[in-house]
């Protein structure tokens, strides 16, 4: 009882954009990091160490995502900004995080006895062609915009926000809010800064960026209407900067609520469905292999070395344990 207890105090309150992105491409990834959280123990912090992994040409995309924020915030503070900083600042974000991922792997190597398949991607000769391409594409979003209209001092109501802060919707805890926001006449624009995006959203893309209107009602001093705001995303794909905008309407706050319930449901439900006794083999492996390339845990993952064959070796698994229960 104290067990079942237990694990219904550390089912899932958080839904962030990150989160819902590895559970849709990897449920077993999202348990991994997400699923021990709130157990105690020094391998727990492993797991999670090792589930952020990333690869050099992520750590270049967060790189230049903070090194964006970094030049709005000097822009608002008034604090000069020295244009031939930019490359070391942006090398300089990315030797660090490598730095700190040296420790993961040594732990991986450890585990397998053996060196991590992880450990090719690491290689600092490829630092300098990413910062090129960080910093190019840093120069075409200085010329885009909002932007250009920031600089120019044609928005004068705008303001930077983290994603870290939190919104309260029900029992859960939610990370929505935008990067930017500014006024144009009565009109609210809410934007999300995405360093690798895809032409074409789908439906779920859009009620994700809608989500950021349900933070935008918790606050003072922002429309209480979500019909006042236009949510952008701004998102780099096939070369250069492209903007996706769409006006909010009750409707679409509405169904965004619905999504997120739906995704917190789905997150409780891979909780529960690890069990008591953390079964990963009833986790459902990554829907593509790409997703595995860049996973810290594909050295010890049976969808790591040859996904297909895993998930057929998963199915017989499940087949046999349904066998005996029906038994």
């Amino acid at each position: 009882m104290e067990a079942r207890r237990a694990a219904k105090a550390n089912r899932p309150k958080i839904w962030s954009l990150s989160r819902r992105s590895l559970m849709n491409k990897c449920p077993r990834a999202w348990v991994l990091k997400y699923g021990f959280a709130r157990r105690q123990g020094g391998f727990n912090q492993h797991l999670r160490n090792i589930s952020d992994w990333s690869s050099p040409w992520r750590l270049m995309q967060r790189a230049l995502r903070g090194v964006i924020l970094e030049r709005l915030k000097a822009h608002s503070e008034g604090i000069s900004w020295i244009e031939e900083d930019l490359a070391g600042k942006i090398r300089n974000r990315m030797i660090g995080a490598m730095f700190r991922q040296k420790s993961v792997i040594e732990v991986i190597e450890t585990r397998i006895g053996k060196p991590s398949d992880l450990r090719s991607q690491i290689d600092i000769r490829r630092i300098d062609r990413l910062v090129e391409i960080a910093c190019y594409r840093f120069h075409a979003l200085m010329r885009t915009k909002p932007i250009q209209d920031i600089y120019s001092g044609k928005i004068k109501r705008w303001y930077i926000f983290s994603r870290l802060e939190k919104t309260k919707l029900k029992k859960y805890q939610l990370h929505i809010s935008p990067d930017l926001v500014w006024f144009s006449g009565s009109t609210c624009h809410l934007l999300r800064f995405t360093v690798q995006g895809v032409s074409n959203p789908g439906d779920d893309k859009k009620l994700e960026n809608v989500a950021m209107v349900e933070w935008a009602k918790h606050q003072n001093g922002l429309p209480a209407n979500p019909e006042r705001y236009i949510v952008e995303n701004l998102y780099w794909n096939n070369g250069k900067w492209k903007n996706w905008k769409e006006r909010c309407t009750q409707r679409d706050s509405e169904d965004s609520i619905k999504m997120i319930e739906a995704d917190m449901s789905a997150m409780i439900d891979l909780h529960y469905k690890l069990g008591l006794s953390c079964d990963l083999s009833q986790i459902p492996l990554a829907k593509s292999k790409r997703t595995c390339r860049n996973c810290g845990h594909r050295d010890t993952c049976p969808g790591g070395e040859d996904l297909n064959r895993a998930r057929l070796e998963q199915s017989a698994l499940e087949m046999a344990k349904s066998s005996r229960n029906r038994k």
